[in-house]
């Protein structure tokens, strides 16, 4: 019995602690907006490179 309680407050725990996680996310999303879409702007740039060496590496193994 013990057990089942200590499993169900953990689990409760962690949809607590996720919950809030998923809130202050939101919030940071929507206070730093602008520096998000400047981020976001940025990484463009170095992911399109990386697909294209994946890519390069995939034509050459075949």
């Amino acid at each position: 019995m013990k057990e089942r309680t200590r499993d169900s407050i953990k689990k409760s725990f962690k949809i607590i602690l996720g919950l809030l996680l998923i809130i202050a996310g939101v919030c940071g999303c929507i206070r730093w907006w602008p520096q998000l879409l400047s981020l976001i702007m940025g990484a463009i740039g170095p992911i399109v490179i990386l697909i294209g060496l994946m890519f390069v590496f995939i034509g050459f193994s075949d």
